[in-house]
């Protein structure tokens, strides 16, 4: 598994971050942790968790 800190080349971020994400979740991570851990914020979250394929088309939004 990658680790929130390893570098993911941007084309594999959408993918790579759904993974961590749901393992985060798998782990009982709160939201606001993994938002925290991939530096996101906690709708685009709620977006790599959620079922379809949103979150594989567009890369989430770094938080500023």
């Amino acid at each position: 598994m990658l680790e929130s800190t390893d570098y993911i080349e941007p084309g594999d971020r959408p993918a790579a971050w759904m993974a961590l994400a749901r393992e985060y979740a798998a782990r009982n991570w709160p939201r606001h942790e993994i938002a925290y851990a991939l530096c996101v914020d906690e709708p685009t979250v709620d977006q790599l968790l959620a079922d379809g394929g949103a979150a594989q088309q567009a890369a989430p939004a770094p938080v500023q």
